[in-house]
């Protein structure tokens, strides 16, 4: 999982909320909190998603960050399903993902 992280976060998209996934499944301290606030945000922690599938098994220890970090693991499917439907992962639909954003919103985020 380590060689695709290093992977990822030299060749991938990252954001701040990615990264704080990534300090979370490694068990490291984390530097801060943040979440994805708009669907952008959660596209770039998707792709990480994508691009290490294996850190799926560390959604519970992400989920413990905080409340709002859980509501977005304990929804990942929907709000995942959600933003392909409306954008794509690579935003080839279109960039408006509002249902995702309601979503989110709803969730805390």
């Amino acid at each position: 999982m380590r060689d695709k992280i290093l992977n990822w976060l030299t060749s991938g998209e990252t954001g701040i909320s990615s990264k704080v996934m990534v300090q979370a499944a490694l068990n490291q301290e984390l530097t801060c909190t943040d979440h994805p606030l708009d669907p952008d945000d959660f596209r770039r922690c998707l792709k990480l998603v994508y691009a290490v599938p294996e850190i799926k098994e560390r959604f519970e220890d992400i989920a413990q960050i905080s409340l709002v970090w859980l509501n977005i693991i304990n929804n990942w499917g929907e709000l995942e399903i959600l933003f392909l439907d409306e954008v794509g992962i690579n935003c080839e639909k279109g960039y408006r993902a509002t249902k995702t954003y309601e979503l989110m919103k709803a969730l805390g985020c």
